[in-house]
């Protein structure tokens, strides 16, 4: 496995899979200044993806790149890639009586391929450009669709906030090798912004490569409450824990 491999798979892994090994804290003087926007992303990548999403996607600011030797980018495959939630849910008497669903507890999952990503490393020099990962809330579904129209309209208000994003800054107990279609393990650090509220969270990775995609998943874990709604309960039909899983199953192939 040769360092030039390595340094792709730990840099890439972002998703929400975003980037890793820090950003650059000081530019030299003769590396020319970054690039206005990023590409376009494929066809593949945009026929992958709701109109919706696509629309909601166009509207972002555009992500500045690097320009010069060195500069690699990696893009996401929503084709190939999954975002979703997992939350504790538990259901009482009413639950059955007004909607048929089966009393106890069960992991509620809500899942959308409406995701984009990409990520700009210099694997000589070992430094991280622009990376940014985002998916399109208003198509996350569960086998519920009332439940759904709930969470979109109250919890995520994901019409006010349709698109949440996440930019990588370092990464945390990265490996110290790596050998090509073995899989790593590690900690990844940055900024999502969710529901309007930023805050910085903390991805447990898995991940590994082969050629010039990366496989991998990861997941964090986050509170209703710290993004500014309380979780579900309805007396006698339903409570819902307040923590819960984020988590991104995610391919990226070199561009």
């Amino acid at each position: 496995m040769t360092t030039a491999k390595c340094l792709i798979l730990l840099t890439l892994t972002v998703i929400l899979s975003a980037g890793c090994f820090g950003r650059d804290e000081e530019q030299p003087a003769n590396e020319a200044p970054p690039a206005a926007t990023a590409p376009e992303p494929a066809n593949r990548a945009q026929s992958a993806i709701s109109k919706n999403a696509a629309a909601a996607f166009a509207g972002l600011d555009p992500t500045e790149l690097k320009q010069g030797d060195g500069w690699t980018l990696f893009r996401i495959d929503p084709a190939e890639s999954t975002a979703r939630y997992v939350v504790d849910e538990e259901l009482f008497a009413d639950a059955t009586r007004k909607y048929g669903l089966e009393i106890g507890k069960t992991k509620v999952v809500g899942e959308t391929n409406d995701l984009m990503g990409l990520i700009q490393i210099d694997l000589t020099r070992r430094k991280i450009g622009a990376n940014r990962f985002a998916v399109f809330l208003p198509t996350l579904k569960t086998d519920q669709a009332l439940r759904d129209s709930w969470i979109r309209e109250n919890a995520l208000q994901s019409d006010q906030f349709p698109i949440a994003i996440f930019v990588a800054d370092r990464l945390i107990d990265q490996p110290e090798g790596y050998r090509e279609g073995e899989e790593v393990r590690f900690r990844m650090e940055g900024e999502l912004n969710l529901r309007g509220v930023k805050q910085t969270t903390v991805w447990d990775v898995a991940a590994s490569l082969n050629g010039g995609s990366i496989r991998g998943t990861m997941h964090s874990r986050l509170r209703m409450t710290s993004l500014g709604f309380d979780p579900p309960d309805f007396a006698n039909t339903l409570t819902v824990q307040d923590e819960f899983t984020v988590q991104i199953d995610f391919v990226a192939h070199e561009e």
